[in-house]
């Protein structure tokens, strides 16, 4: 293994890392971590705002490790691949870009606790629900699952790929 194809493994497996820990740490964040704290009234709302505030911390560093390593990687393998893979490569870079404009901010994100924490009133119009739907913490979590299926998808192309040189 040469010491380029060696920094490249170590790329990815930061890549695979931060996304692990983002899309992980948000499933067990909307599954498990927010209705247990939402069951249990006598917990401080302290508490699930300094749960917010570390995750928030994760999420953050995640972000910064899979723009650097995902634009490495996305220079590294354009040069190699076919149409298919360049548009999923697109579709995944669109889809990770919302899901980095979900999170951009601390007013957000302290929004989306205290909508954990409080139980939500419906929007009033259908312009309102339809942003609610497309912006809240589901969303989030539903665009993570997504992004990682499209890069067990481009790794399928990229494979097969190598295969059909």
């Amino acid at each position: 293994m040469s010491l380029s194809e060696l920094f490249l493994l170590v790329v990815l497996w930061l890549h695979v890392l931060a996304a692990t820990a983002w899309v992980g740490g948000s499933i067990f964040y909307l599954l498990a971590l927010a209705p247990g704290l939402r069951m249990t009234p006598d917990v401080p709302s302290a508490l699930s705002t300094i749960i917010g505030v570390e995750f928030r911390t994760v999420v953050v560093t995640s972000i910064m490790v899979l723009v650097a390593t995902g634009a490495i990687l996305a220079f590294d393998r354009l040069t190699e691949v076919e149409p298919p893979y360049a548009a999923t490569l697109g579709v995944k870079v669109i889809l990770s870009v919302w899901m980095f404009l979900l999170v951009r901010d601390r007013e957000q994100h302290l929004r989306v606790l205290k909508a954990f924490q409080d139980p939500p009133t419906p929007p009033a119009t259908t312009a309102g629900r339809l942003v609610a739907a497309v912006s809240g913490y589901n969303t989030l979590v539903v665009l993570g699952i997504l992004v990682l299926l499209l890069s067990v998808a481009m790794d399928a192309l990229f494979e097969i790929e190598l295969r059909t040189e």
